[in-house]
């Protein structure tokens, strides 16, 4: 009855969707989310470091194993978000994918910093300190993500 079908007008158009370009955006490197990645980036790498120098090849082999894993995929998560690729691909559950992820390296992290510490050495206290910051970083993440999932929240 309301549509304009007897004046012979054709309905307003849509407007159109914006598109989905990834930028760089240096302003999510501030946020919280952005800042706790770049402290798991850090405690990884530290870590890492700290590891090699001991003497222990057990500790160094789950270490590494939890070193690599933990970088590449929180280097990725960190890329997607600085050039918006979540954006782009805004249908997949970015924040579920994360909070299991975060989840998983912190309970990995709890495992390799014990194995660490056992040591005994000053290396082997720094490791354990340095997985505890990433056990942190990596808890107060998947925390904020599972907030953000249940929520509903878009991810960027």
């Amino acid at each position: 009855m309301f549509d304009n079908f007897h004046n012979n007008q054709a309905p307003p158009p849509e407007p159109a969707a914006p598109k989905k370009v990834l930028r760089f955006d240096r302003g999510y490197l501030k946020t919280l989310p952005g800042i706790l990645q770049l402290v798991q980036l850090l405690c990884n790498i530290i870590g890492f470091i700290c590891i090699k120098v001991s003497w222990s090849w057990v500790s160094a082999i789950f270490y590494n194993l939890v070193y690599w894993i933990g970088n590449m995929v929180t280097v990725f998560l960190l890329l997607s978000y600085t050039f918006h690729l979540v954006e782009k691909y805004d249908r997949w559950p970015w924040p579920k994918y994360e909070f299991f992820f975060c989840g998983a390296m912190s309970l990995a992290y709890i495992v390799c910093s014990i194995f660490a510490t056992t040591i005994g050495e000053s290396v082997g206290y720094a490791v354990g300190f340095f997985g505890l910051c990433a056990i942190i970083a990596y808890g107060a993440d998947a925390y904020f993500k599972y907030k953000a999932w249940k929520r509903g929240l878009p991810p960027q």
